[in-house]
């Protein structure tokens, strides 16, 4: 009995090996700007606002911040110059799921003239 319990555990902890590996394949870490965000998870879409602005403050050239977004791997949601426009991070865990989104609106001339952020983050 004792012969057989390795290979079994073996098999066991390959097959759960392989189970995390095929959920997790496309891993995309998170943005640096949420990366190392303090504190508690509730409080987390207060501090990427305060980062947001800090880091593009208005009257930055929107170009700046969509050269940014996309160099983190966000995706746009819309476009629309002098209407709300927004991108975001999806990252899937294998037990949670976080949505960072960033919300912002600029000028004719393309100069922001609002940012900010939201996480969300929904687990089972």
């Amino acid at each position: 009995m004792r012969n057989l319990t390795w290979p079994v555990v073996t098999l066991v902890l390959m097959a759960v090996s392989f189970a995390v590996g095929r959920k997790t394949g496309g891993f995309r870490p998170l943005p640096g700007i949420v990366a190392t965000l303090p504190g508690d998870e509730p409080d987390f879409s207060q501090e990427l606002d305060a980062r947001l602005r800090e880091r593009f403050p208005i009257g930055t050239d929107e170009e700046t911040l969509i050269l940014y977004l996309a160099s983190e791997g966000f995706s746009p949601e819309w476009r629309r110059r002098e209407d709300s426009n927004a991108s975001a991070f999806i990252w899937n865990g294998l037990i949670c799921k976080k949505t960072i989104r960033v919300l912002w609106r600029a000028d004719a001339a393309g100069l922001l003239t609002e940012v900010g952020g939201t996480y969300e983050s929904d687990c089972l």
